[in-house]
């Protein structure tokens, strides 16, 4: 369990910072215009990608075992799944439409399955060494 706590602070930890960051370039459009759509591709969609990768590959550092699949994949995905749903409920950067949140849902579910199979892979790859992650 400590390793579970463990591993939802880390990826809560990378979710912070990651939405700090966000944040700032969010509000890097002057005068409260809304953002092209280049922009918000590089100021919101990228990094939240990005986080989500990051967010689950760092709870897989902490939660590195597998012999229980389930609770590995709850110790990994539960921040960002939760991130997901309150990012969906309260947009950033837009004003919330259907297609905007259908966006931030597929980018958020694509970033962590990206995680997912980075996390799985770097494990592997750490058991046939013998040691932990890095």
């Amino acid at each position: 369990m400590v390793r579970m706590l463990g591993a939802w602070g880390a990826a809560l930890v990378v979710w912070l910072v990651g939405f700090t960051i966000v944040a700032q370039l969010a509000s890097g459009a002057s005068g409260g215009e809304r953002l092209s759509d280049l922009d918000r591709t590089v100021r919101l969609d990228l990094p939240w990608v990005l986080i989500s990768i990051a967010m689950v590959v760092a709870a897989g550092a902490v939660q590195r075992d597998r012999t229980h699949q389930v609770r590995w994949f709850a110790g990994i995905l539960a921040i960002p799944v939760l991130a997901i749903v309150v990012g969906a409920a309260a947009p950033i950067g837009g004003d919330g439409d259907p297609l905007a949140v259908v966006l931030y849902v597929a980018e958020g579910v694509a970033g962590a399955a990206a995680g997912a199979a980075a996390a799985a892979v770097l494990s592997v790859k750490a058991e046939e060494r013998g040691g932990g992650y890095w």
